[in-house]
């Protein structure tokens, strides 16, 4: 999801910003004032590293302010990968280096719990959410085991299609006979799969490496839970538990991304992204919708150019469908064999402090406030930006959650369903056997065979 070019453009910076904080091993210990320095963990990302700089800076003039005798420092890990980070992190708690606290993506919140290697945060966790001022259920789901906390929500995820106005409207220019509609941002009267697809036909034109695509849309496991429900079905698992995707809604819905990918070609592959990513492409006018999240809104009010850009909601499979997002909350945590525990979750605190997630979502990055007092904020420094006429379309996602069911063997059925992917796309395997192997995948898991 990274733009390819800026992480190339922006390495030099970011290798200087690395030696010059804990990533070099000039962070832990006390400072010369007495406080302890406590490293915090985050992935190399050139597009959000200042919002999560902003943040630890506004954390530790909350620290100062409260005379506590702790100072945060960032301890930025040199990959874009969440399972390359994942595997450094815990690496460096196993070696009792580095990043004593950190930021990790939901999807691996269960094995980080389940291998025991993060700190009990319930007292933080019951703290804050006797306040009244932060949204209780952001700390529940994957965090949670045996009743107890070990996972704080920095912010919460959610799904939308963005889409290129102005690639619609000269289209609409060309062809009055034949127009297209934008999609449509009513979550509750969201546009079909058919509307959509046929748009992303008319909308594509040209070949080779300059072709434009109507759509991109990641046929992926996370967000497979999202078609479903938005086709009336269950989310991966029904209530008893079993796993269903061997089902019609499943196979209906990988039959409207076959279409797209391999009759219509209407969709970018991988082997089309390989050079540069999909919202890199959207971004520069060669791909006129896409299906991403909302933590692509910092590098789409910032990098949009001359485009006019809308936000919609996420098709559904027929009028009268409630239209769902695929959410998730990615997680600060804490060492559990950390040396000084105790300061490890006044930093904590510090950064969940309305002072430091202002300061993140001031630059649209983390997600949507757990805060409420934060979110105005946030929307406001959207409503500043191309995006401005879209910001009720960008909240009213919040509303129509549906959560990935993430587990200890999740990430091992996503690899394999995804690097499965390829011999699908490619027209080795037809559709429903892709889907059968996706159920097998998962029900495999489920039974600790992977």
């Amino acid at each position: 999801m990274k733009n390819v070019l800026k992480k190339l453009c922006m390495l030099g910076l970011a290798t200087a910003m690395c030696c010059s904080l804990a990533a070099c091993g000039g962070g832990g210990g006390t400072d010369k004032d007495g406080n302890v320095i406590v490293q915090m963990s985050i992935m190399n990302s050139t597009n959000e590293n200042p919002g999560w700089l902003a943040m630890i800076d506004a954390a530790n003039e909350v620290l100062e302010r409260n005379n506590e005798k702790v100072r945060i420092e960032a301890e930025i890990i040199m990959t874009d990968s969440w399972d390359q980070y994942y595997t450094k992190v815990t690496s460096n708690i196993l070696g009792k280096i580095g990043g004593t606290i950190g930021r990790i993506a939901e999807s691996h919140m269960p094995q980080m719990v389940s291998k025991n290697q993060i700190a009990d945060l319930t007292d933080i966790r019951d703290e804050l959410v006797a306040t009244g001022d932060y949204a209780a259920d952001a700390f529940e789901g994957v965090a949670v085991k045996d009743g107890k906390y070990y996972g704080l929500p920095s912010g919460t995820q959610h799904m939308v299609l963005y889409y290129n106005k102005t690639i619609f409207d000269e289209y609409n220019t060309a062809h009055p006979n034949d127009p297209v509609a934008y999609p449509s941002g009513d979550w509750n009267n969201a546009s079909t799969f058919a509307e959509i697809k046929e748009t992303a036909k008319k909308l594509t034109s040209g070949s080779g490496a300059g072709k434009k695509f109507g759509l991109s849309a990641g046929p992926f496991l996370a967000y497979a839970g999202m078609y479903a429900k938005n086709s009336g079905g269950d989310n991966i698992f029904n209530e008893a538990g079993e796993c269903v995707i061997a089902s019609d809604t499943f196979y209906n819905v990988y039959s409207w991304f076959e279409d797209m990918l391999i009759t219509d070609k209407s969709m970018p592959s991988t082997a089309d992204t390989q050079t540069l990513d999909a919202m890199a492409k959207f971004l520069g006018g060669n791909i006129a919708m896409i299906i991403d999240g909302v933590w692509q809104i910092h590098d789409v009010c910032k990098y949009t150019g001359d485009y006019e850009i809308g936000v919609a909601a996420i098709p559904v499979s027929e009028k009268g469908n409630v239209s769902y997002s695929t959410t998730f909350a990615d997680r600060f945590w804490a060492a559990r064999n950390s040396k000084h525990p105790k300061e490890d979750k006044i930093a904590l605190k510090a950064l969940m402090s309305v002072e430091a997630i202002t300061a993140l979502s001031s630059k649209q990055i983390g997600g949507f406030p757990i805060r409420e007092d934060c979110v105005d904020n946030y929307l406001s420094s959207i409503k500043n930006t191309k995006l401005a006429g879209s910001v009720d379309v960008i909240r009213g996602g919040m509303e129509h959650k549906v959560s990935v069911p993430y587990s200890t063997y999740y990430n091992i059925v996503d690899q394999q369903i995804n690097q499965k992917m390829a011999t699908w796309i490619n027209g080795d395997m037809t559709t429903k056997a892709f889907v059968d192997f996706m159920d097998e995948t998962m029900k495999k898991g489920m039974a600790g065979k992977l």
